[in-house]
């Protein structure tokens, strides 16, 4: 739903038909036209949900430029620490329709326009907001995935241009936010798995038909049938450019479902049939130290940061933090008794999970299963420490 930050060139010379905009230089005419572009899903992680982006043609100038909410400058200072904490500043960024186009069209993802049928007096309202967001100002915010991103932007301000006269008409269909975002992470199920893992249970809420306009295809259906004062409030969806179909192949035996299943399988498998004190205390290290690790990231995310759905995360049963206090411990031939007590109380915290992770449902991802399983048999073994197998 973000595009990279553009050219620096590009943006001083749009930069320029900003300030005119600002300061009202351009007047809207009956040849004025403002479209919603939508853009299909990318195959990175920052475009896999697709990108919305509002098109201003004004004939009498020879402008031609796309107003883009939700880009950002990778030259931040620390930009990583505030991405991951949920600060890093989003702009409003300017550029020429044509640049727009030719990006999209690199990156083999459709674009499809929605002409809005405005007035005279809400295309000029139209105008004069935009101008007033790409003032230096203004034009900077905080991103909120679900609540403040290119999509609910664009939807925002054509509230604010026609005074909210909008009449939304998008079916509700009892939809959960996760119900939302599975529907583009089908195809990527390791990232599907990660964000399972990552995100947390504020996903299991049901969505409302108007907050489903957070996904841009959801904001074009909206438009799609959209009224304004009893009219059609955009003309039929324009292709500008249709994509040319790429099949991705995600083989059912490379699914995390399927892989951590045959790795739990072995994994138990070999440590009942040899009973070896170092394999079982590697294989612990293994999984202690991924478990501990993801730990603090979840509660990193969920406690120290503004992203709206990281907590309370349902993960932690499993990716406990406390678990890496555990790895100094794991070769000595005697466990100590805080640590026996821990693995106790861990290993049945991890049985009572799964009857009701059935019953619950929480945002524990399907394929967390088997290394509930994995965890519970490495856990149980490590506290009553077999000795080598003569």
């Amino acid at each position: 739903m973000i595009r990279r930050y553009f050219n620096p060139a590009t943006l001083l010379l749009l930069a320029l038909c900003c300030f005119s905009l600002s300061g009202k230089a351009l007047t809207v005419s009956e040849n004025t036209r403002i479209s919603v572009l939508t853009c299909s899903p990318g195959s990175e992680l920052y475009s896999l949900f697709g990108h919305t982006a509002i098109r201003l043609q004004h004939p009498e100038t020879d402008v031609d430029v796309v107003f883009n909410y939700g880009t950002f400058d990778f030259r931040t200072e620390h930009f990583y620490l505030k991405y991951a904490q949920g600060l890093l500043p989003y702009q409003l960024s300017v550029t020429s329709y044509e640049h727009f186009l030719q990006a999209y069209i690199f990156d083999n993802r459709s674009v499809r326009s929605q002409l809005l049928l405005l007035d005279s007096v809400q295309k000029q309202q139209l105008v004069n907001l935009l101008a007033e967001n790409c003032r230096p100002e203004n034009r900077t915010y905080l991103y909120n995935f679900l609540y403040d991103n290119c999509s609910t932007r664009v939807r925002d301000i054509l509230e604010k241009a026609t005074s909210q006269k909008i009449q939304w008409h998008l079916p509700d269909e009892d939809k959960s936010f996760w119900n939302l975002l599975d529907e583009y992470l089908r195809r990527m199920p390791w990232v599907k798995w990660g964000i399972h893992t990552i995100l947390a249970q504020p996903g299991n809420r049901t969505a409302t038909p108007y907050q489903y306009m957070f996904l841009p295809d959801y904001l074009e259906e909206g438009l799609a049938s959209a009224t304004l004062n009893g009219a059609p409030l955009v003309s039929p969806t324009e292709m500008l450019f249709e994509e040319e179909p790429v099949t991705l192949s995600n083989p059912w035996y490379l699914s995390p479902l399927f892989v951590f299943w045959i790795a739990a399988l072995l994994l138990i498998g070999v440590l009942h049939r040899y009973r070896n004190r170092c394999l079982l205390s590697t294989v612990a290290l293994l999984l202690f130290s991924a478990s501990g690790l993801i730990g603090i990231l979840l509660v990193f995310l969920g406690g120290f940061t503004e992203h709206p759905m990281t907590a309370p995360n349902y993960n932690l049963v499993w990716a406990n933090p406390l678990n890496l206090l555990v790895l100094p411990l794991l070769y000595r031939r005697q466990l100590p008794r805080f640590a026996t007590k821990y693995l106790q109380v861990y290993t049945w915290i991890l049985v009572a999970g799964i009857p009701l992770w059935f019953i619950v449902q929480p945002s524990v991802p399907y394929a967390s299963l088997p290394l509930l399983l994995l965890m519970i048999y490495v856990s149980s073994r490590v506290r009553f420490r077999s000795p080598n197998k003569k």
